[in-house]
């Protein structure tokens, strides 16, 4: 597959994410919807007037090649879902990018990513959490992976950097356009000793709507993620979120009861997240993780061998919420007995949790 047909698929205007999965699912690669018929594109329900047009469109088709030429000549790096230097984390996700900017590197095959994220407006002791989470992580050969945002993010970075460790911020906009320009030194010191990442060509300018779908990219590199401070609205909880749909471990930094920067990530630990009461503990934590379930942060957890009726169980459990024993039985449609065996035989290889009497989580 001749990447410049990637290229041009990705940089079609008012051509998403979703609509390219519905291209591909249709025609299966790139090159194929290049070629396509007017009308086979009309025939489309995803497509309205306007996209075709511009799929469709020769003018559009040269102009956006010639784009492809001129990046590829000054050197500008590009990796598509087909090729070897596409993470592997991100290739096994639902909404995965179809291309990823970059500058500096990416993480390699083989590397272990933990993303720490958590609030812009957070306390001293947040950041001080950030930055000793990064400078161990970066320490005992963990890349760290975060969003560059102030606040939180921004921390962990600077503690992986004093570390001698690989960070990698994903932006919500081009990697050529630091975000926030506060963060600029950081920025360079990144492209030092990891990489900076996008979804979005080169002069894209960050937008609000933008940050949520970077959140994806975070997590999906990542086997684990950790919030450090959240408040109740945070945008870190939609990472955590994502986490939990691409089955990555979560972890929450406890705060002070009543401390709006910590609602967040108490709730997250109240809902069944794994707490770090130590540094020690933690890192152990993820050895063992390693070591035990080795397939665990390379493909996805639902991949465990599982029985029929456990994995029924298991994807029935789609968030920290705790789910009574009742609602499981009720959507489930299987016999108590089996619920029973099921939930026993999840609870004692740690995937979920029994938080209370009869209300199970999904765990890790």
């Amino acid at each position: 597959m001749h990447r410049k047909y990637w290229y041009w698929i990705n940089n079609i205007e008012g051509i998403g994410n979703a609509k390219i999965r519905h291209l591909l699912s249709r025609f299966g690669d790139p090159e194929t919807v290049f070629n396509s018929e007017q009308r086979e594109l009309e025939e489309l329900p995803n497509l309205n007037v306007r996209d075709v047009e511009n799929i469709f469109s020769k003018e559009n088709k040269k102009k956006i090649l010639e784009e492809f030429e001129r990046d590829t000549e000054k050197g500008k790096n590009f990796v598509f879902p087909d090729e070897s230097g596409y993470p592997e984390g991100l290739r096994e996700i639902y909404d995965k990018p179809y291309v990823l900017y970059y500058r500096g590197g990416l993480p390699g095959r083989k590397d272990r990513n933990i993303g720490i994220v958590g609030s812009r407006n957070c306390s001293f002791y947040g950041k001080r959490m950030a930055e000793e989470l990064g400078r161990i992580l970066g320490s005992r050969g963990f890349n760290v992976v975060s969003g560059l945002a102030l606040g939180i993010d921004v921390e962990a970075h600077r503690g992986t950097i004093m570390a001698g460790g690989r960070t990698y911020a994903v932006l919500a906009g081009g990697t050529d356009l630091c975000y926030p320009r506060q963060n600029y030194n950081t920025y360079v010191d990144i492209l030092k000793c990891g990489g900076i990442i996008s979804e979005y060509r080169d002069g894209t300018r960050t937008t609000p709507g933008m940050f949520p779908l970077r959140n994806r990219i975070i997590s999906g590199l990542c086997e684990a993620v950790i919030v450090v401070e959240a408040g109740v609205n945070s945008g870190s909880l939609i990472t955590a979120n994502y986490a939990l749909e691409q089955n990555k471990r979560v972890f929450a930094i406890p705060g002070r009861v009543g401390d709006a920067c910590s609602q967040g990530t108490n709730n997250l630990i109240w809902q069944g997240a794994e707490i770090i009461t130590s540094f020690d503990s933690f890192l152990t934590s993820l050895e063992e993780n390693n070591e035990q379930c080795p397939g665990i942060g390379e493909e996805d957890r639902t991949n465990i061998a599982l029985a029929t009726n456990e994995k029924m169980l298991y994807n029935l459990l789609l968030d920290f919420s705790p789910k009574s024993l009742d609602t499981i039985f009720s959507e489930s449609g299987m016999l108590m007995k089996d619920v029973f065996t099921g939930l026993m035989s999840l609870e004692l290889r740690g995937l979920i949790r029994e938080v209370s009497k009869n209300f199970y989580v999904r765990i890790g």
